[in-house]
């Protein structure tokens, strides 16, 4: 079960301000390096429904640990440190696992999602 620690927000807004960048480090919140930021990817707006964990924006991270992309809902994020080129996850990484987030949600699947490039 999703335990959440913080409020709904999401955190694409202090991504975008902070100038995220591709391949900065993912850390989950209790330490585990997941991977590098690849891109965003943004569900159609009629289709947002967080109550159903249906989340507007994801944040693509390539992750060896995970076995490839995960798809880490904007709203889990924590922070990014632009002088480490980090950023840090509200979630630990059991909820990782527990939420399937290795999964590629099934809007983008069906091709209905809107890629944002980070830059380099």
């Amino acid at each position: 079960m999703l335990r959440r620690t913080h409020q709904y927000t999401d955190s694409i807004d202090l991504l975008r301000s902070k100038g995220l960048k591709r391949m900065a480090d993912v850390y989950t919140r209790d330490g585990e390096r997941i991977g590098g930021t690849l891109r965003f990817i943004h569900r159609p707006v009629e289709d947002v429904n967080p109550d159903l964990r249906l989340y507007r924006s994801y944040l693509i991270v390539q992750s060896i640990l995970l076995g490839g992309p995960a798809y880490i809902p904007t709203v889990y994020v924590a922070d990014y440190n632009p002088a480490t080129n980090r950023v840090d996850l509200s979630a630990n990484f059991d909820t990782l696992e527990d939420e399937t987030w290795n999964r590629e949600p099934d809007f983008a699947a069906r091709g209905l999602g809107v890629y944002e490039e980070l830059p380099e």
